[in-house]
């Protein structure tokens, strides 16, 4: 077996895609899109490998360009080091997947620091390639049948160099050594056992590599960490390219940037929100999420998240989408993230309170949640959802179109002229008393305590909340007490009652709202409950964004939690069972939902005698005073809501008799009018 220097295996790389097409045996050895430290070091060393024992004439692709390189400050010092001449190796852009195809080659690929080729890679695969081998610590994606070598150790260098190791027929250069050695050190943390990376494996193979290196692992070690961290000359594009990772998710395109500073930090640069908005652009992704990372020498380590969607960008982009995945993140207990509060980020910060956590754990709990949408088992649903996530507008005089792929109660328009209910639709309120009322008077500590305001206490986590009655009173109606199904209460919630998201005081009122309903179930739930939520004749602007239920799903203790039997959707849009399946991660209850079409379905799984149909009335907004809907039975019979003022303060369980009654009961039948009734104003 011919021994190849490392010095002259570089020079025998080819310059372009028609000396590589020369090449006799040809294997492209390729690492990950981001070409990192570890990727580079891989292929370089297997190449090597593979070209010294003569299985094939190995070509290293780094998936960056030769301008690009200087951004990855740790792999330029490196190289310089170990006088590495940059200038030979082979980037990606000398690559052209039209020449291979037309010169009608065929081209075998080995994969290695991961399992999932996109751009250029995905390409040449789908046209000319073949992948015959996989090196790699990533999850597998199960994509390749071929063989494999995937473990979840802290560096794929490791990985590469067992197998250098294992072969008595290939001898380890100095320089190989050298470069495995320094991917090793940093993808673990100079083998530190506190940031859960390292494995057994790591730490064996690096002590097999130290006497071939001759060097000082500590030494050697910070002197990577500090021209890793060297990085405040680069400008944020050059930042946000250093480490950069395009990952399809479904029919979402996101972009992962690993950063070695703070992203709070990151953020207070000029002009940084329209470098990002320039940087997805040239990238075409649907959302940026920033990996920020601070491991100073002394003191602790930090980690942050930030996320950013270029709006104006791409359709289907909105701040709730960032919101979305914001809030699947914060429910991973294993993350233990908590927002940040940065006024000058056109996005989402989250303070990452596990540092072991890096992007290899992030990105599938990202994948996992976006791949829901596409497996929804709706007839038409996935349908729907690939057409609006894919679609781009042109004409900017159109009207905006709703794209899922921002995927937010708050950006659902209920259908106009939706199919009515074939027994006659739930009469509900119309939406004229969501115009805009003047703001909340602010009341001095004298006027507060001579005022007739009616307070009631709710304990949320374990603290008592005071809920101000009045300040919510025309939207009290969202809640109503439907009697019992047994032991279980029933509960109906009309999302017609919401506050729009236009009015002063907002964020007050839907939390005091949401208190009054968890007082509501305090007073009512003793064993189980179920909830029927209704849905039909909701104003689009009044339904607030994921996070925000994520948010007060955190509020609901585990009592409620787990004494929910059942949750009722009536008049479902597809566009609700879509944010459904999305919240399917943040929210334990999802098997509970049953979807209803109409009353008649409902009767055959809840009472109805007990429950308020409500018609829809019209009436004009005083400056000063602003009417709450009006609610009365069918039968005509003017009654009160069933709100927290007719229900006792009840010590025993509560018995139907508890409850209050119409003076008529309302039956299926009389609760249904005509079809022309039925159809709102």
């Amino acid at each position: 077996m011919a021994t190849v220097t490392f010095a002259n295996f570089l020079d025998s790389l080819p310059a372009d895609t028609e000396s590589l097409l020369r090449t006799p045996n040809l294997r492209l050895v390729v690492g990950n899109e981001s070409c990192d430290l570890d990727s580079m070091v891989c292929s370089l060393a297997w190449s090597h490998y593979l070209t010294c024992t003569g299985k094939a004439s190995a070509v290293p692709v780094f998936q960056c360009h030769p301008d690009e390189l200087p951004l990855r400050t740790e792999s330029v010092w490196l190289f310089q080091e170990l006088g590495i001449p940059t200038t030979k190796l082979f980037y990606i852009g000398s690559l052209s997947v039209d020449k291979i195809a037309a010169a009608g080659a065929k081209v075998n690929l080995t994969l290695v620091d991961h399992n999932s080729p996109t751009g250029t890679m995905a390409d040449l695969l789908t046209r000319v390639g073949t992948v015959v081998e996989i090196i790699d610590h990533h999850k597998d994606g199960g994509k390749w049948e071929c063989p494999c070598t995937i473990e979840p150790v802290g560096s794929c260098a490791t990985l590469v160099t067992e197998k250098l190791l294992g072969d008595s027929g290939y001898m380890l250069d100095k320089t190989v050594a050298t470069l495995l050695l320094a991917a090793i050190l940093l993808d673990t943390v100079n083998l530190s056992s506190a940031e859960g990376r390292v494995t057994e494996k790591d730490s064996a193979v690096v002590q097999k590599l130290l006497p071939l290196v001759a060097g000082q692992q500590e030494e050697f070690y910070h002197q990577l960490l500090d021209a890793r961290l060297n990085v405040s000359w680069l400008t944020t594009p050059q930042l946000l390219q250093r480490d950069f990772k395009k990952v399809q998710c479904g029919h979402y395109v996101l972009g992962f940037c690993s950063i070695p500073c703070l992203v709070s930090e990151l953020t207070q640069r000029e002009h940084f929100n329209g470098d990002c908005f320039q940087f997805s652009q040239l990238q075409s992704v649907h959302a940026l999420i920033l990996l920020g990372a601070l491991f100073p020498k002394e003191g602790p380590k930090r980690r942050q998240i930030g996320l950013y969607q270029p709006h104006d960008h791409m359709v289907g982009v909105s701040r709730d989408f960032a919101e979305s995945i914001s809030s699947v993140l914060e429910s991973q207990e294993v993350l233990n993230c908590e927002h940040l509060s940065v006024p000058s980020f056109h996005g989402v910060v989250l303070e990452q309170r596990n540092t072991l956590m890096s992007r290899k754990q992030i990105v599938p709990m990202v994948s996992d949640f976006l791949a829901a949408v596409e497996h929804d088992s709706h007839p038409g649903l996935s349908d729907v959802i690939r057409t609006y996530a894919t679609e781009q507008s042109h004409d900017k005089d159109s009207a905006p179109r709703l794209s899922v792929s921002s995927l937010s109660l708050a950006d659902i328009q209920p259908s106009v002229g939706a199919p009515q209910d074939p027994m006659g639709a739930v009469l509900l309120p119309s939406t004229s008393h969501h115009d805009k009322p003047p703001p909340i008077a602010e009341y001095t500590p004298e006027e507060e305590a001579t005022d007739h305001r009616r307070y009631r206490m709710v304990c949320v986590g374990g603290e008592k909340v005071r809920v101000d009655l009045n300040l919510i009173q025309q939207y009290r109606g969202i809640v109503q007490h439907g009697g019992y199904s047994g032991s279980d209460a029933i509960i109906f919630i009309s999302a017609c009652y919401l506050p729009p998201r236009n009015i002063p005081d907002y964020q007050e009122i839907l939390h005091q709202l949401f208190f009054y309903i968890l007082s509501v179930l305090e007073q009512i739930v003793v064993d189980g409950y179920i909830v029927v939520y209704l849905h039909y004749s909701t104003p689009q602007n009044s339904l607030p964004g994921m996070s925000v239920f994520h948010k007060f799903y955190k509020m609901v203790d585990r009592r409620l939690r787990k004494q929910l039997q059942l949750l009722y959707i009536v008049h479902p849009t597809v566009w609700v069972k879509a944010m459904l399946r999305l919240m399917r991660p943040i929210f334990q209850f999802y098997r509970k939902i049953n979807f209803i079409g109409n009353l008649q379905e409902l009767s055959e799984h809840v009472p109805l005698n007990q429950f308020i149909i409500q018609k829809p009335s019209k009436y004009k907004d005083t400056p000063k005073q602003k009417a709450p809907p009006t609610q009365e039975a069918v039968s005509g019979q003017e009654v009160l809501p069933t709100t927290l003022e007719s229900i006792p303060e009840l010590d025993a369980p509560p018995t139907l008799e508890g409850a209050t009654k119409l003076d008529t009961p309302i039956t299926l039948e009389a609760a249904v009018p005509s079809t022309h009734e039925a159809t709102p104003n």
